[in-house]
């Protein structure tokens, strides 16, 4: 029997919950067809045939823990990913967000990171916005439950094939060009651009957050459970300031009649958001 007929006993699955708990992540959060697949995964490659055994090598080994832990990342990403969702956003809500500025200052979040091409993403769009507005700053926080993907994207060193289809204005303005150890040809992110975004290890709920004028989380939400996209939409809400914007993957949707009063869609085809504003009682 290959794994894929196997199916994950509640009992087990409890007990894996256990593990991960104790690390301070809940996989009642993810769906159980996502979380089937990492752990089907990792077993295929220590050649492990029945879930309790891999239980067992998860509590003894902390390394394979780090792998598997590291796995539930959602690492597929690139830069200026669905490039028109970037160009309406510049176009049609960076414009409000700058005749809006109460202060000097310009929060955006982006949940579920990644590698960093997508922060990094949006610091270089808020750049060419922004850079002739003296004495405004821009302050990205960027974080991802996988370590090792926050490590790399603390780097901002990319191989060549990341930045390939970009425009070649893009790329000039934006990193600087270099050799590897092994002689094959990198880009690393600029330093006034790595400025602007702060990486940070932290899961979505987990992570606390307040008063941000945009939210981007893209491509993240479908591997979670209805129940905890409702918590993330509301934990969205109650960080955003007024009128903040939220954008979702393109693949994902506001569900939910509870998590539809909270945003209005601006731009339903981009998965742009906006908060709604609380009614006056």
């Amino acid at each position: 029997m290959s794994l894929n007929d196997l199916t994950l006993d509640p009992n087990i699955m409890a007990e894996f919950n256990k593990v991960f708990a104790s690390y301070g992540l809940d996989l009642a959060r993810y769906k159980p067809a996502f979380i089937k697949r990492r752990l089907d995964r990792r077993m295929r490659i220590l050649n492990i045939s029945e879930y309790s055994k891999y239980l067992l090598t998860l509590r003894d080994d902390r390394k394979e823990f780090e792998e598997i832990f590291a796995s539930l990342s959602i690492n597929v990403t690139n830069f200026f990913r669905d490039s028109a969702v970037f160009d309406r956003f510049q176009l049609s809500i960076l414009p409000k967000i700058l005749s809006d500025l109460r202060d000097n200052k310009i929060r955006v979040w982006s949940a579920g990171c990644a590698s960093g091409e997508e922060p990094y993403s949006i610091a270089m769009m808020f750049k060419q916005a922004t850079e002739k507005i003296s004495n405004l700053k821009v302050e990205i926080i960027a974080n991802d439950v996988n370590k090792f993907a926050i490590e790399f994207a603390q780097r901002g060193i990319y191989p060549a094939k990341s930045v390939e289809s970009l425009p070649v204005n893009v790329i000039s303005n934006n990193f600087q060009q270099r050799n590897s150890a092994d002689n094959n040809v990198e880009y690393e992110v600029i330093s006034t651009i790595k400025n602007m975004v702060t990486f940070k290890v932290g899961d979505i709920l987990s992570y606390a957050i307040q008063y941000f004028d945009v939210i981007f989380c893209r491509n993240v939400l479908i591997y979670y459970e209805k129940e905890a996209q409702e918590l993330i939409f509301t934990k969205f809400y109650n960080g955003l300031k007024e009128s903040g914007y939220l954008v979702l993957g393109m693949d994902e949707t506001m569900f939910g009649r509870r998590c539809q009063k909270l945003f209005n869609p601006l731009m339903a085809r981009e998965r742009i958001y906006q908060k709604v504003l609380p009614q006056n009682n």
